[in-house]
Order: C-alpha cells, then structure tokens, then sequence
C-alpha cells in the first residue's frame, strides 16, 4: 500500500523513502531519539527505515514522514504504529530537535490522527508515551488526550493515553 499524502498549513505528510536515510540517521544520533528506540546504528536505521516501507505493505497504515511543505526538509514522523506485540494500533509520532518548539508536532500529529480516521477509520487511537518523556506527555494533553493507565511493552512501562474520537 503506497501511504496517502497529508498536507497541512506548512507540511507535507507523505511515507517513507530511501532519500529519508541520512535525516533519519541524524534524528537517530540525537539523545531525544531514547524515547523511540535510539539511539541507532546507521545499519539500525536502516532497520527501522524499511519496517517503516514494511508497515505500510503489511498493515495498510504506518507512519507519515513529516516535511516542510516548502522546502522538504525532514522534521520527524507521525502515525499509526501496531506492532505485532501491541495490544492496538498507536498514533506515535517523533520529532527532530531542529522541528521542536513549533507547533510541528502539535500539527503533525492532528493531521495524523485526521488522516487514520479518513483514510483508515481508526478514530479513537491511543498513544504509549513513557512516564519520563515530558515532551510527549506536555503534546498528548494539548491534542485533548485522556490518561487510562499504564501498560508494560517490551518490559518497559508507558502510559496509555486514548485521543479523542475523530469522525473519518
């Protein structure tokens, strides 16, 4: 499945692709990667790179590679992640140091959740952030999230934040 591209004010949310690699390495090298996984070898990257490519083919969803809609400079990702060991499909989303304090995320992540329930009728979608990663707990209460409780994935503890219904 090809991903659909989004389009907001200043973004382009579109899926992964090989020109992705370099940005996705330095996004990986810095130390805010830790709460996606980081950080990670360029061969790690690459890993991570192809499930992405994967995830789309697999689950006909994934994660939105976020790009300045002028420009095409790579800022993060946001989207639906289900991995084979989650309880359910997750709104996650990742964003560079360079893209913070912006509003991206805030407008990355809403157009993400737009575009599950439009394209994909996933409307009321979770996201696991850590108890530790104040960023993401400071974005999830902007978007509207309620707190449910917490969950343990692969033997870390995450909390389960459930966004608001969207109508598709």
């Amino acid at each position: 499945m090809t991903a659909p591209v989004l389009q907001t004010e200043r973004l382009t949310l579109r899926g992964p692709e090989i020109g992705d690699f370099d940005a996705l390495c330095a996004y990986f090298q810095d130390p805010r990667s830790a709460f996606n996984g980081g950080p990670r070898t360029p061969v790690e990257v690459w890993t991570t790179l192809t499930s992405s490519v994967g995830h789309w083919h697999l689950r006909g969803y994934g994660l939105w590679f976020i790009t300045g809609r002028d420009d095409g400079r790579f800022m993060g990702f946001a989207g639906i992640i289900h991995p084979m060991d989650w309880p359910e499909a997750e709104l996650g989303y990742g964003i560079t140091a360079q893209a913070e304090g912006k509003g991206i995320a805030f407008e990355a992540v809403q157009a993400a959740r737009q575009g599950a329930a439009t394209h994909f009728g996933l409307t009321h979608l979770p996201s696991y952030p850590s108890p530790q990663n104040l960023r993401s707990l400071a974005l999830v209460k902007r978007l509207g999230a309620t707190y449910e409780g917490d969950i343990t994935l692969r033997e870390t503890v995450a909390q389960v934040w459930r966004h608001p219904e969207v109508a598709p």
